[in-house]
């Protein structure tokens, strides 16, 4: 009995060290002394973050507010963060056409006016400007909003009232009446509530965060990410081409009309038209400086197929149509291939189906047969997509197109080479919709036939058995072959 108490006081004591004695990774959720540990200020490896960032830091948001680092240190949540347009390249650390700092920048008061030298001035969110709340002739200067970002930092009362006496008169105005309607919403910390319960308080004190907040509000006449067509905006002295969109611009006080295009522009045809007009390459150049981006792009693209194919006196439109066709459609139908009417050079409009019967040649005759599947408009509006249509032959007439013109089926492995493959792979889809399915399972059951011994083994030379197998495959089940005839099934 006693060294069973002996024993078992042991096996306690060891079970106790090694649940007390591991505890030597510090206690915050860590994975060992080398492992990550979630919660001590740094981002080790295996942890996304250690910490709330800003929402700048955190992708393409605008610098408000900040990006919550979760309780295992594996994400950020950046509900809170308002994305950026992908195309705006303010934020990413260079000074790209049209700004004038990046975001972070800091510059000295003094250098924007000398009647405002104390303080630094920020970049502006939109990178276009500077922003000139922070400066002032000196003592106080912070506006509402930086009061605001001031106070949510502090820890105790003496922090608070030292950021509101850097406030200036008009910036403490603004946070008392917000912070008379604030506890509705227990405080200044919960943005969300505070935008929806005091709206004029909350956006007088936070004016840039006006635009996007999904009301058109006192000097916008429009929203973030808002687009309106082009030819909506056009003037007496401006008219745009009736495509693309205007977008609402970062201020929401105007538009963004970088992809409209002046309706005097040529178009990437007409600019091809007015290159080939040419004797030299200054009129060459002046063409297409008449083009929009768009257009430059679109020529530039089908010039490149033209010229390693059908360059100088081979640029024919028998050798356009074998070798850069989908180019120059995309060149001739750029500006009006998806504006919901049948242009120039188009034959459908975009995202249009119809019955693959519909279909027809010079004479009006169908190309494909009716009622089994439907064709769509191409991405130049020039084409019937037919990939899913079914031309006219029976099984029977696809095997007398392969006899004709692939020399028959395969008798070995040997003859079964690539180039017969695609032969036959071409008269099948000369089937309609049930031939097409018997000949390829008929093809299929010629090729699993080969010579056999007197057991029934393959013999091994590779030779296919067709002829048996041609002989009986009528009374196989799944591969009979249909002998219906079809006048427009040139077989």
């Amino acid at each position: 009995m006693k060294k069973i108490l002996i024993l078992t006081v042991a096996v306690l004591a060891t079970l106790t060290f090694i649940a007390c004695g591991s505890s030597s990774n510090g206690g915050n959720g860590g994975e060992g002394n080398n492992g990550p540990r979630c919660g001590d200020g740094k981002v080790d490896d295996g942890e996304v973050c250690d910490g709330n960032i800003a929402c700048a830091d955190a992708g393409h948001f605008y610098p408000e507010f900040e990006a919550v680092c979760n309780s295992d240190c594996t994400a950020l949540d950046t509900t809170n963060c308002k994305p950026r347009d992908p195309n705006d390249k303010c934020g990413n650390g260079t000074i790209d056409a049209g700004e004038i700092c990046e975001q972070g920048q800091l510059k000295d008061c003094s250098e924007l006016s000398a009647s405002t030298p104390v303080g630094q001035s920020r970049c502006r969110r939109d990178c276009r400007g500077w922003t000139p709340e922070d400066c002032s002739s000196g003592g106080k200067i912070r506006t509402c909003a930086q009061t605001v970002e001031c106070i949510l930092k502090c820890s105790d009362e003496s922090c608070i009232n030292a950021c509101k006496e850097a406030a200036t008169e008009q910036g403490a105005a603004l946070l008392a009446a917000l912070e008379s309607c604030a506890s509705a919403c227990g405080g200044l910390a919960d943005s969300n509530c505070l935008s929806s319960s005091c709206y004029d308080e909350y956006y007088a004190c936070f004016p840039l965060e006006r635009c996007g907040n999904g009301k058109i509000d006192d000097g916008e006449i429009c929203e973030e990410k808002e687009t309106k067509p082009c030819q909506e905006l056009s003037t007496e002295d401006k008219t745009w081409q009736p495509i693309n969109d205007a977008v609402c611009n970062k201020t929401c006080d105007g538009w963004d009309t970088y992809s409209c295009i002046d309706i005097n522009a040529l178009t990437c045809y007409q600019a091809f038209e007015c290159v080939q007009a040419c004797s030299d390459s200054e009129c060459e150049q002046n063409c297409l400086s008449k083009t929009s981006v768009p257009a430059k792009t679109k020529y530039d693209t089908m010039k490149a197929c033209l010229d390693e194919h059908c360059s100088g006196s081979a640029l024919s439109e028998e050798c356009i149509n074998e070798h850069c066709k989908f180019q120059t459609d995309a060149c001739k139908t750029h500006l009006t291939c998806g504006n919901g009417n049948i242009d120039q050079y188009e034959i459908c409009e975009a995202k249009e189906f119809v019955d693959c019967g519909e279909i027809k040649d010079s004479a009006g005759e169908s190309l494909y047969e009716a009622g089994t599947a439907q064709a769509f408009c191409n991405s130049n509006c020039t084409e019937w997509s037919a990939l899913m249509c079914y031309k006219f032959c029976s099984c029977a007439e696809v095997k007398t197109c392969i006899e004709q013109e692939c020399g028959g089926y395969p008798t070995s492995n040997a003859e079964n080479t690539d180039e017969k493959k695609a032969c036959i792979s071409k008269c099948e889809d000369e089937g309609n919709h049930v031939g097409k399915k018997e000949a390829q399972d008929y093809r299929t059951a010629i090729e699993s036939c080969v010579e056999t011994d007197q057991s029934g083994n393959p013999t091994g030379n590779n030779a296919w058995d067709s002829d048996t197998c041609k002989e009986q495959m009528p009374s196989q089940a799944g591969v009979t072959c249909g002998t219906e005839d079809n006048a427009k099934c040139p077989y």
